[in-house]
């Protein structure tokens, strides 16, 4: 995916990747959600995390991370002692999931592009707190695209998407969604359905199944907000050019239980309207 001024290169399939990748600008990072039928292209030069059950699936497909992150509760093949993979174990009592979790690991290594697979399908809940980390990445100033059952989906915020010209396959939709509750001047230019300067919300659904037009390039653009677009994995790669400035601090990894816990197990006096 190009995303600002980086390049995308095409690179042979990764089988056996080397611990240290110094100058990686891209993550990817595997989850124990559905894979479909799809082979996940992973390039020499990125950094490779599983996040718990998504052990499984790159171990199956030849690769070994760089880091393993998650709370062991959903990986089955058992991590060998000698292995060269980072492995940080988090607590089943935390407030991130494993998937942000691995994350905050590959900011904190100067990684703003991410690329993620098995994440999701399943458990719609999953599916949708790993939108709102995508979310949480753009708001950053990075990028997120999430791979799932040929198509991807990622999220913007006050940036412009631009689709060149290129194949689609007949009868596959683009849909653009609000992600934050208001979306201020909204563009969709290049598609079926093209608005301009328009404000979007998070509580109507008005743009589901946009379509491409075949040869035009496409552009998405807001100001003022963050939205969900959702496009088929065949679409030719988009540029994005974000106008937030990449943020050092995306939050420290925690291997310890939560917090929120802590209080509740010291038997701290509710506060707050809904206090008894």
């Amino acid at each position: 995916m190009s995303y600002m001024n980086s390049n995308d290169s095409s690179l042979p399939h990764l089988s056996d990747t080397p611990m240290q990748l110094p100058g990686a600008k891209r993550a990817i990072i595997f989850g124990a959600g559905s894979y479909y039928d799809e082979m996940p292209f992973v390039p020499a030069d990125a950094l490779v995390i599983a996040a718990d059950g998504g052990y499984d699936h790159v171990i199956s497909l030849g690769i070994t991370p760089h880091a393993f992150i998650g709370d062991m509760d959903s990986v089955l093949e058992d991590i060998p002692q000698a292995t060269t993979t980072t492995v940080i174990k988090l607590s089943r009592e935390k407030d991130d999931t494993d998937v942000l979790a691995a994350v905050r690991y590959a900011w904190n290594l100067g990684i703003r592009e991410f690329e993620f697979f098995g994440i999701l399908g399943g458990r719609i809940d999953h599916s949708l707190a790993n939108i709102h980390v995508a979310a949480r990445i753009a708001s950053h100033g990075g990028i997120a695209f999430l791979h799932g059952d040929h198509t991807i989906t990622t999220v913007i915020t006050d940036a412009v998407m631009t689709f060149p010209a290129g194949y689609v396959a007949a009868g596959r939709y683009i849909s653009i969604l609000s992600h934050s509750s208001i979306s201020e001047h909204v563009s969709i230019q290049g598609l079926k359905y093209c608005i301009d300067d328009v404000r979007m919300t998070n509580i109507s659904p008005i743009g589901v199944s946009n379509e491409f037009l075949p040869d035009t390039p496409a552009t998405i653009a807001v100001e003022g907000g963050s939205l969900i677009i959702v496009y088929p994995s065949e679409a030719p790669t988009p540029h994005i050019l974000s106008e937030i400035k990449p943020s050092k601090d995306f939050g420290a990894l925690t291997t310890s239980p939560s917090s929120h816990l802590s209080e509740l197990k010291q038997n701290s006096p509710r506060r707050g309207r809904h206090a008894a």
